[in-house]
């Protein structure tokens, strides 16, 4: 997982299946900042596009040439957008317009998709009722199910700007895995039904600790050992045991376990 000096390897990558696409991932961006899908700001949305990119790349993450491909569609449309419209039939031609089409066809087969999803969940639904030191607001919490890895991206970059940048003091390599994280992780929900996304980053505030550990919880997270959810869209993250959770199983053999697998 880590060469020994706490750095990742390169061949280690994660590939989740809530991770849907590029058209996915502009459309979750347009619905956080509240954007009129007709009149995108391409400036804004190509700069944030690009940060969830460049997040990719930092943890390894499965990267397909199509997230590339609208990088490089959305920098056109962005340069195009500087230059003097030219007309069509005395109109301007509005270089967004391809992409705002592709977008719409898109939402409207992921809309269809969401409502057959909710009418099979509709009787599964859970209720979180709040824990016992009043932490919480009393009301019962609404959990979805359907969290995606964008809304972990996001949370993860709040993460790193809370750490900001590592100040160095000691010369020693610090010598941290993927597995000790998965440890950490375990060891957390071992002692409680469910700890908030935040938390799981707090005990080493360090930058290269904050990319580890969400790999481990992204690791976790695709073999259904934990799970995310949120109360609200664009809400705070928790972390739930997940259906494979075994708290009957110490840690350490399971980490074992990975080990023979691999």
């Amino acid at each position: 997982m880590t060469n020994g000096t706490g750095f990742i390897k390169e061949n280690y990558s994660v590939d989740l299946e809530v991770f849907h696409g590029p058209l996915d991932l502009l459309l979750y961006l347009i619905k956080k900042d509240e954007i009129d899908i007709y009149d995108i700001p391409i400036a804004r949305i190509t700069e944030q596009y690009m940060n969830y990119i460049e997040m990719m790349k930092i943890l390894n993450l499965e990267l397909a040439g199509e997230y590339i491909l609208v990088a490089a569609t959305l920098i056109r449309i962005k340069a195009k957008l500087l230059l003097p419209q030219e007309s069509v039939d005395g109109e301007e031609f509005d270089p967004r317009q391809e992409l705002v089409a592709a977008l719409l066809e898109y939402k409207k087969f992921k809309e269809a998709g969401d409502i057959l999803r909710e009418k099979r969940l509709l009787e599964e639904r859970v209720f979180v009722p709040p824990p016992a030191d009043g932490e919480f607001n009393r009301a019962k919490i609404v959990v979805r199910d359907n969290t995606t890895l964008y809304d972990m991206l996001e949370a993860f970059k709040d993460v790193l700007e809370r750490i900001g940048k590592d100040q160095f003091y000691e010369i020693e390599p610090e010598d941290m895995t993927v597995e000790d994280r998965i440890l950490r992780v375990l060891e957390v929900l071992n002692n409680r039904e469910s700890v908030t996304f935040q938390e799981l980053f707090a005990d080493i505030p360090r930058k290269i600790v904050a990319i580890l550990t969400f790999i481990a919880i992204l690791e976790l997270t695709r073999i259904h050992r934990i799970t995310i959810r949120q109360s609200l869209p664009f809400s705070e993250l928790r972390v739930y045991r997940g259906d494979q959770y075994d708290s009957s199983q110490p840690a350490v053999e399971f980490i074992k376990q990975m080990h023979l697998k691999q």
